[in-house]
C-alpha cells in the first residue's frame, strides 16, 4: 500500500522537476538572457581595452552620441580616441563642426597659433559654443597638443578637421582673403561672384525662397566656378607650383567647397519644399569633406565624432522611408569593411541643450526613455555601463533588429514634445557595429569664461 502511495507522488515530483528544468532552460535561451550574457561591463569611462581590441585594424572609426550635451559621451569618446591615437596610430579626427571654426582648433594642436586652448574653443562654434567649448574638449586638445609636440621629428602629427556645412559667411570671406595674397584680380573676381548673394542680404533662407520663384536669380554658377578654379588649378596650386603652401591652399579650397555645397543645400530645400534633400546634401558634404581631408593627409587612420543620426547607417532607420541617407551609410558604401561604427545611448539623466534654435543653453532633465525604445530595453539589463558588439549572435541580432524607437537629442531638447521631436524608429543591429550604453548620464559643462 505504501508503495502504491509513494509511486504516484514520485511521478508527480518528477513531472514538476521536468517542468521547472524546461522553464529554466527556456529562460536561459530567452533573448534578454542571451543579451545579458553577451554585454561587456565597463568599469569606467576609460575602460576601453576590449573596445580597442574589437576595432582591430579598421581604417575609419565612427563614434556617435545620442545626445550632444552629455558629459559621459564626450569623455568616453575622448578616451577611446586617445587610445586609438596612442595604440593604433590614428592621425585624423573629423568633427561634426564647421571647417573654418574647427580649423582654429587644428592650428592649436599643431602649435601653429599663439591663441590659447580657451581662445580657440571660444570661436569654434559661435552658434552653440558649449558644443565644443566645454571642459572635456578643453582638456583633450591640451593633451593632443602635448602629444603632437612629443612625437619624433618627421612623424605625422594628429590633425582635427570639421566637416559640417554651416560656415557660409566666414567661408566666403576666407576664400577672398586667401586669394588677396595671391592676386588682387583673383580676389576681386571671387568677391564679385559671391556678391550674387548680396541681393538676398546674405540670408540663405531668403535666397532659397526667391530662387524657387525665379530660378534665374540662382548663384549656383558663381559658386561652382569659384570652386572649380581651385580644384582644376586655375589658380597657382601646390601640384604645379612649389612656392604655394599646400596647407593654405587646401584650407581655402575647402572653404570654397563649403560655399558650393551650402548654396546647393538651400536651393534644393526650397525648390522642392523638401528638408530631406537639404539633409542629404549636408551629409554628402560631410563625406566629400572627410575624403578630401583624408586624401590631403595621405589617407591616415581616421576617427569621426558625430551624432548617432549621422554615423548610424540610415538604411537601418526610418530615414530610409523618407529617402534620407547619412554619413554612416555613405562611408559603409564607399569603404566597406574598413569602417567601424560605435553608437552611444543613455536612458535618463540630465543634458545640456536649448529650448529652441538660437536660445541660451541650460541643463535640462533628460526624461526616462520611452518603454518601446532601445534605451528602455537596455535599461532592463540593470547594468549601469556596458558595451555590446553586434554580429556575434544571429538570434540576438534578429531580436535587436526588431523595430524600436530610439532617441536623438541635438542642440535643442523639447521634453514636452519628445515623441515628435526626438524619437525615430530603428533596427539597432544593422545600425552600428557596437553600442555603448550609459544608464544614467549627466550634462556636459560649458566653459564659463572663454575670454
Amino acid at each position: 500500500m505504501k508503495l502504491k502511495l509513494i509511486l504516484p507522488l514520485f511521478i508527480a515530483l518528477s513531472v514538476v522537476m521536468d517542468v521547472k528544468q524546461s522553464l529554466y532552460a527556456s529562460e536561459r535561451q530567452s533573448p534578454m538572457h542571451l543579451l545579458s550574457e553577451s554585454i561587456v561591463p565597463l568599469n569606467s569611462l576609460n575602460d576601453n581595452k576590449d573596445i580597442i581590441k574589437n576595432i582591430a585594424a579598421k581604417q575609419i572609426v565612427m563614434i556617435g552620441d545620442s545626445t550632444h550635451g552629455t558629459h559621459e559621451f564626450y569623455q568616453q569618446r575622448i578616451n577611446i580616441t586617445k587610445q586609438l591615437i596612442q595604440q593604433k596610430k590614428f592621425k585624423l579626427i573629423v568633427l561634426e563642426g564647421d571647417w573654418p571654426n574647427v580649423y582654429s582648433i587644428n592650428q592649436y594642436v599643431q602649435s601653429l597659433t599663439d591663441l590659447t586652448a580657451m581662445q580657440v574653443l571660444n570661436i569654434s562654434n559661435p552658434g552653440a559654443s558649449w558644443l565644443w567649448g566645454n571642459f572635456e574638449v578643453l582638456n583633450f586638445i591640451v593633451w593632443l597638443k602635448s602629444y603632437n609636440e612629443q612625437l619624433p621629428e618627421g612623424e605625422q602629427k594628429v590633425s582635427i578637421h570639421g566637416i559640417d556645412i554651416y560656415s557660409f559667411h566666414r567661408s566666403k570671406d576666407l576664400v577672398v582673403d586667401y586669394l588677396q595674397m595671391l592676386s588682387a584680380q583673383a580676389a576681386q573676381q571671387a568677391y564679385q561672384r559671391y556678391q550674387c548673394f548680396d541681393s538676398f542680404n546674405n540670408d540663405l533662407h531668403r535666397y532659397g525662397k526667391q530662387v524657387r520663384q525665379n530660378p534665374e536669380l540662382s548663384c549656383e554658377k558663381e559658386v561652382l566656378e569659384q570652386y572649380w578654379d581651385f580644384s582644376t588649378c586655375r589658380y597657382p596650386c601646390p601640384q604645379q607650383n612649389s612656392f604655394i603652401d599646400k596647407e593654405s591652399f587646401f584650407y581655402a579650397m575647402q572653404n570654397a567647397r563649403v560655399m558650393k555645397n551650402t548654396e546647393k543645400s538651400f536651393r534644393l530645400q526650397y525648390k522642392f519644399d523638401n528638408d530631406t534633400l537639404s539633409w542629404n546634401q549636408r551629409d554628402r558634404h560631410m563625406l566629400e569633406s572627410l575624403v578630401a581631408s583624408m586624401e590631403f593627409l595621405n589617407y591616415p587612420k581616421t576617427i569621426v565624432w558625430a551624432h548617432n543620426s549621422h554615423i548610424g547607417d540610415a538604411r537601418a532607420t526610418d530615414m530610409m522611408e523618407r529617402q534620407q541617407l547619412n554619413l554612416g551609410q555613405l562611408l559603409r558604401q564607399q569603404f566597406g569593411e574598413q569602417v567601424y561604427s560605435i553608437g552611444m545611448l543613455t536612458y535618463a539623466g540630465s543634458v545640456m541643450a536649448a529650448d529652441d534654435w538660437g536660445l541660451p543653453n541650460k541643463i535640462k532633465k533628460l526624461l526616462p526613455a520611452h518603454p518601446d525604445s532601445n534605451e528602455f530595453l537596455l535599461h532592463q539589463l540593470s547594468m549601469p555601463h556596458f558595451v555590446f558588439y553586434f554580429h556575434q549572435s544571429p538570434p540576438l541580432d534578429r531580436f535587436l533588429n526588431q523595430t524600436r524607437l530610439q532617441r536623438h537629442v541635438g542642440v535643442v531638447y523639447r521634453p514636452d514634445d519628445e515623441m515628435e521631436s526626438h524619437y525615430t524608429y530603428t533596427h539597432l543591429s544593422s545600425q552600428f557595429d557596437a553600442i555603448i550604453f550609459i544608464d544614467y548620464s549627466n550634462a556636459v559643462m560649458p566653459l564659463k569664461n572663454t575670454h
